[in-house]
């Protein structure tokens, strides 16, 4: 992800001055050449560090204002149960931006039901959403699938 980042920002680079002397063109070249030389080993910290740079770059350094609005505090307007299954991305399906929606992500989406003996972390959050966020709970619950 970081290497396609440099990659675009050199390309960005030559096709915007023209009047690079021929040394540098070639050697942005040769850096642009081996940076698209595959590579066959993963790094999981590297995907995550690639991940957030592109983040900081295309979204957070993009849209300044909106990230500093969002920094002074939040107020979802929803509550969403989701699975913490990997292929499944509420934020993404549902179209939400940052800060529209308070998440609780677990198997299988379970809100067990209360029970004052026994922990129960969702019940916290529903807490949380409700009485500190103030997202309103209203009758019409529903589920996506059925």
């Amino acid at each position: 992800m970081a290497s396609q980042l440099a990659i675009q920002r050199l390309k960005n680079l030559l096709s915007e001055k023209e009047e690079l002397d021929n040394v540098v063109a070639a050697k942005i070249e040769k850096v642009t050449a081996e940076l698209q030389r595959p590579d066959d080993h993963f790094d999981p910290v590297q995907r995550i560090v690639d991940g957030f740079i592109n983040f900081r770059i295309n979204k957070f350094e993009k849209y300044p204002d909106y990230y500093n609005e969002l920094a002074k505090g939040q107020n979802p307007k929803f509550l969403v149960f989701a699975c913490s299954d990997s292929r499944v991305s509420p934020s993404h399906i549902l179209s939400f931006q940052p800060g529209e929606a308070f998440m609780v992500r677990n198997i299988a989406n379970m809100v067990p039901a209360f029970n004052q003996l026994k922990y129960a972390g969702v019940g916290a959050v529903i807490e949380y959403a409700i009485t500190v966020l103030g997202v309103n709970i209203n009758s019409k619950s529903f589920n996506l699938l059925n």
